[in-house]
């Protein structure tokens, strides 16, 4: 997707800078290249990483999808 398609409080599919797996959550801040997301769900392999970050995370445009 690009920039201009993603809204904020919208739920997204993405794949987080430095996960292994693609999370779902909503967009709480844009930025130029990239968006800040509050993950409400992701796979296993990458809870612990999540919890560490305190369930926000930062993915890139191109890695987002309708939920």
């Amino acid at each position: 997707m690009q920039e201009e398609q993603v809204e904020l409080g919208q739920n997204y599919q993405c794949q987080p800078i430095g996960f292994e797996k693609i999370v779902v959550g909503e967009v709480v801040s844009k930025m130029t290249n990239c968006a800040v997301i509050r993950v409400n769900s992701c796979e296993t392999v990458d809870t612990e990483q999540l919890e560490a970050k305190s369930n926000m995370v930062v993915a890139r445009y191109d890695t987002f999808n309708q939920v």
